[in-house]
């Protein structure tokens, strides 16, 4: 078991890096993204802007200056058109000259003819109508540029994004890596050095209850209670252990009878309760009250209910265990109620969170065990609370989904069936 639950964590530490990896590339790829675009958006209108400039000064000088500079001015005087030399094939655009010299509007237009681009933008002065030619082969090739290095170097920064993630996401998930290192060798350390004490006083209380025939039967009594106990720890050791390990390993629930696991604590519990000058009751309605849990957990519940009222509960206090079928027999239902301090609810609003204790009662613990509770009940799809007032007791209410009705088995279906045959 022990490889298995290494392989899981390692599986489960491999998804986090790649998780922590990814999720720090893809933020920096989008941070990546939106400056190579604001980056891009900017240097667009500044051309826009600068490509813009040369089209007005033509227009209004009535001068495009170098043929070089692939800028064009056209002009029309009344039925007179003035053309550059070397202009472009398709210009000028005499319908648009025409529209402007009728509504007087100026007019920009961007036309693809020859293989390229042009930007054309038409007004009027006067009585004329001029318009400029702008070729925007140049600022497209920039364009492209532009685009090729800011996707190169977008890649290369991705890459370099990718690397680093890849590194951060190691030495965070390192430190997980060691502690979960730390705590198998803590769970095998502690199977170990817990287990093999209590194996060899379960042995001992064994070997001596094999002679109990000589022993007055208070003395056999208790010795098989311990007995009983030193088992029952054996198995809260291993549910504990089994727990501390990722939960890999989900024990296989079975049929648990509540009723049976109150009066077997009960049971064990009469030393301790005669010794603190306590009652304890059962009470039930007969009949079974059987729930799908791991019999382990179940009774550790009961145990620390009836352990936090044994040690909230003053001389001659009363303790009582309800179990009832409760919601048409689909849950049940188990209290434990004392007759002790209490609690006052709006000073313990964490009564189930870890390390809260109550303030009164007569043992100190480390403010665990409800906790726990919790944890068990939950796990089981079950819900706890808590009622309590202060000098009038508390009572921890427990409910569990009862367990479907069981199926009889085929050789007991088959003498069912020869049952019937017979009558007939």
């Amino acid at each position: 078991m022990t490889g298995a639950v290494q392989d899981r964590e390692n599986r489960i530490l491999r998804c986090a890096r790649l998780s922590v990896a990814a999720s720090l590339a893809v933020g920096i790829s989008g941070i990546i993204l939106l400056v190579g675009g604001l980056v891009f958006l900017a240097a667009g209108h500044q051309q826009d802007s600068a490509a813009a400039r040369p089209l007005d000064h033509a227009l209004h000088r009535g001068d495009p200056g170098d043929a070089r500079s692939g800028l064009w001015l056209f002009v029309q005087s009344g039925e007179d058109w003035d053309a550059p030399s070397g202009a472009p094939a398709g210009f000028p655009l005499r319908d648009s000259m025409r529209a402007v010299a009728i509504d007087g509007g100026p007019l920009e237009e961007t036309v693809s003819v020859n293989g390229t681009v042009y930007r054309v933008r038409t007004d009027r002065f006067g009585t004329e109508v001029r318009q400029a030619v702008l070729d925007e082969h140049r600022q497209r090739q920039d364009r492209r540029r532009w685009v090729a290095v800011l996707t190169g170097g977008g890649l290369a920064t991705l890459l370099v994004a990718v690397t680093a993630s890849v590194r951060v996401a190691r030495r965070a998930i390192d430190p997980v890596a060691k502690l979960l290192d730390l705590r198998r060798r803590f769970v095998a350390d502690a199977s170990h050095e817990l287990r093999a004490p209590l194996t060899r006083l379960h042995t001992r209380g064994q070997l001596m209850l094999r002679s109990a025939d000589d022993l007055p039967e208070p003395i056999a009594a208790e010795l098989r209670r311990m007995v009983a106990g030193t088992r029952e720890l054996g198995e809260v050791l291993d549910d504990v252990l089994r727990g501390a390990r990722l939960r890999s390993h989900v024990p296989e629930r079975e049929r648990v009878d509540l009723a049976h696991v109150a009066a077997e604590l009960l049971a064990a519990e009469a030393g301790r309760l005669a010794e603190r000058g306590l009652v304890a009751v059962l009470r039930m309605e007969a009949g079974q009250y059987p729930v799908l849990g791991v019999r382990p957990a179940l009774r550790r519940v009961l145990s620390a209910l009836v352990d936090n009222a044994i040690g909230h509960t003053p001389a001659r206090g009363r303790i009582t265990i309800r179990i009832a079928a409760v919601d048409d027999g689909r849950t049940v239902e188990l209290s434990v109620g004392d007759t002790g301090v209490g609690f006052d609810p709006a000073r313990h609003p964490g009564l189930f969170d870890r390390f809260v204790r109550g303030a009164d009662g007569q043992r100190r613990g480390y403010g665990i065990g409800l906790a726990l509770t919790r944890e068990v009940v939950e796990s089981h799809g079950g819900t706890i609370t808590a009622a309590g007032r202060p000098g009038r007791g508390a009572r921890f209410t427990v409910r569990l989904p009862a367990a479907p009705p069981s199926r009889p088995r085929p050789a007991e279906q088959r003498s069912a069936a020869g049952a019937a045959a017979g009558d007939r």
